[in-house]
Order: structure tokens, then C-alpha cells, then sequence
């Protein structure tokens, strides 16, 4: 499992700044697409990835797994959903969300739609999707695959891979993916360029021309590929 401690550091650091680390690591494909987006005025967020994929269900159709969503749910964990950017409904509404509350579920992602937007805001669980509508599923869709890697659209690429382990983090400017194997260097090497662009802001407020503030304070030389 992975420390708490991490996610509460990873929610201190914008995502603009971890998508530059990223793009120096070596990972320049990881922020996932503009459409998914907030729209609950809700804190950053970030934990480690709980993968779903669901598709859109015919007659009878393939078994409908949610309650062992619930059931296999790992405290702390951003839910991301993979819906194939299934659109007649929304696949996540206000009962679900209170179902994976009392789970401990620090935000959910979506390449698809919700409902019940105020009662889920009122909860205090982010959501990042692509639209909000009122019509239910009722049956119309299906969770057919839990804690397995996924792919949701990308922002730089058509697509990024997301799996279990994988850290999560999102903002007001969209959402990020930090691979599993870079996850506490990437937010090492993060905060200690956020240390840096402390000093250029001082330094440029203190009156000292910007380029000048700029070449004293590196901010990518000591970032590590993963």
C-alpha cells in the first residue's frame, strides 16, 4: 500500500509542475485529455490508481461487477474508471460515490459521464469527467473488468496507460498520471523545483531582471529519467 504521506505531498504540487518533471524524466505523454475536466470546484486531489473498465451493456450482456468495486476498493485511492468514452448515460451517480466514500476514496476519473453533481461535491469527493447529465445507466452499462490497467484519453498522445500503483494527481488544470516506478522520485525532484521557482519569484520581486533570476535558479538539471 502505498503512504499516505505521498499523496498529501503529491496534492501540494501543481500539475503543471509534475508534468514538466515528467517531460524531463523522460515521460513527456502523461496528462490525460483537456475533456476531462472538473466541475465541482473541489481541492486538488491525488492517490494511488483503483483501474476499472465498463462498456456499454446489450440485453443481457456481460456480468455487471460494481459491488466488488466496492468490495476490492483500496482505502485512499483515486477510482478511474474506463469507459471507452461511453456517452448515452452517465456511469457514476450519487449512491455509487457514497458506496466508495465510506471506502475511502480520495477522487474519481472518467472518460465518460456522472450525475448527481451536487450531492456528490457536497461529499467532498473530486470528480473529473467529461459531462454531467441526469440519465442513469439503469442497466444500460457495465464495470466488466476491476484493478486492471486501463487506457483514458490523452492530452500530448491519443491515449495514456494508467494501472495499479500508477499515482494520481489532479487540479483546476487537469489531470496527471505519475508511473508506479517513478512515483517518489518524480515528486522528489518536483518539490525541489518548486524550491526553485520560490527563489526566481523572490528574486524578481526583490527587483532583479528575470532572465538573470532565472539563469540562478536551475530548475531541471537534477532531474532524475525514470
Amino acid at each position: 500500500m502505498m503512504n499516505e504521506d505521498l499523496a498529501q505531498r503529491y496534492r501540494r504540487i501543481p500539475v503543471g509542475v509534475l508534468n514538466d518533471v515528467l517531460v524531463k524524466a523522460g515521460k513527456p505523454h502523461q496528462v490525460l485529455s483537456s475533456d476531462i475536466r472538473g466541475f465541482d470546484g473541489l481541492p486538488p486531489f491525488a492517490g494511488p490508481a483503483f483501474c476499472v473498465r465498463g462498456e456499454r451493456r446489450m440485453g443481457s450482456g456481460p456480468a455487471d461487477l460494481r459491488f466488488e468495486i466496492y468490495r476490492q476498493f483500496r482505502t485512499a485511492s483515486v477510482l478511474v474508471i474506463a469507459s471507452g468514452a461511453y456517452r448515452p448515460t452517465a456511469v457514476l451517480g450519487e449512491n455509487m460515490t457514497t458506496a466508495l466514500q465510506q471506502r475511502g476514496c480520495a477522487g474519481v476519473v472518467v472518460d465518460g459521464g456522472y450525475r448527481d453533481r451536487q450531492g456528490i461535491a457536497e461529499m467532498g469527493i473530486p470528480v473529473r469527467a467529461m459531462f454531467v447529465t441526469p440519465v442513469a445507466s439503469a442497466g444500460n452499462f457495465a464495470f466488466v473488468e476491476i484493478d486492471a490497467r486501463v487506457v483514458l484519453p490523452g492530452q500530448s498522445s491519443s491515449t495514456v496507460a494508467i494501472g495499479p500503483g500508477d499515482m494520481i494527481v489532479g487540479d483546476e488544470d487537469g489531470v496527471i498520471v505519475v508511473p508506479a516506478q517513478g512515483v517518489q522520485t518524480i515528486l522528489e525532484d518536483a518539490e525541489k523545483v518548486i524550491e526553485a521557482e520560490s527563489r526566481t519569484r523572490d528574486l524578481i520581486l526583490a527587483g532583479q531582471d528575470a532572465e538573470q533570476a532565472y539563469k540562478a535558479n536551475d530548475r531541471f538539471s537534477h532531474v532524475r529519467p525514470i
